[in-house]
């Protein structure tokens, strides 16, 4: 009997070491610890989230087109006034007209023999020209046509002048004295100048021919 009293008490001091540790056990539930990592990722997919759909409600912005640069105007030359264009025909075979100031202008109106022509070595021709009046300038008798260069069929005369006044617009004709071919075979050409009265050089002239 007194051995099983022992065990009795024993397993009475087993049972209340039990409960005890069940009640010390038994208490408020602990606070959990939290996951800084996983807060960090949580916060960082929730900005991206959110940037992304603030970028796809927002409207794509258009390129303004630029504009297309004007041209800038390129201005004219100022027309001088005082010269004097040609307006006449040009005769096939001669230089055109030269555009001189304070209104003398001319131009070749014609001529017999043509250029071109053959003749012989030292052979005799009568020669007539015309020079018709563009400009706006009165020629006086005191205009001349000078030779200028190349055989001179004519020997010593190198001046004819005019022998009347010719208005804007008219023509003054001449005959030379018969001249004489150059005794040498071969192409040339004679040349004039025609001045005013002033000196001033207005056209030049010439006439082609061949010896055979």
């Amino acid at each position: 009997m007194k051995n099983i009293s022992k065990i009795s008490k024993g397993a009475i001091l087993l049972l209340l070491s039990g409960l005890l540790l069940a009640a010390c056990s038994g208490g408020a539930p602990a606070t959990p610890t939290t996951d800084t990592n996983m807060l960090f990722t949580q916060v960082a997919e929730t900005v991206m989230v959110s940037i992304t759909q603030t970028a796809a409600a927002m409207p794509t912005n258009t390129p303004v087109p630029t504009n297309t640069p004007v041209p800038t105007p390129i201005p004219f030359p100022t027309q001088d006034m005082n010269a004097i264009p040609t307006t006449q025909p040009v005769v096939p075979g001669y230089p055109t007209a030269t555009v001189i100031h304070y209104g003398n202008a001319a131009l070749w109106y014609g001529q017999s023999p043509a250029d071109g022509l053959t003749y012989s070595g030292n052979q005799k021709f009568k020669f007539h020209g015309c020079l018709r009046n563009i400009g706006t300038t009165t020629w006086n008798t005191n205009y001349y046509l000078m030779f200028a260069g190349g055989p001179n069929p004519w020997g010593g005369t190198t001046t004819w002048r005019l022998g009347a006044a010719v208005l804007p617009g008219g023509v003054w004709c001449f005959d030379f004295n018969p001249g004489t071919m150059p005794p040498s075979k071969g192409a040339y050409s004679t040349w004039f100048n025609f001045y005013s009265d002033k000196n001033e050089y207005i056209y030049q002239v010439y006439f082609k021919y061949t010896i055979i």
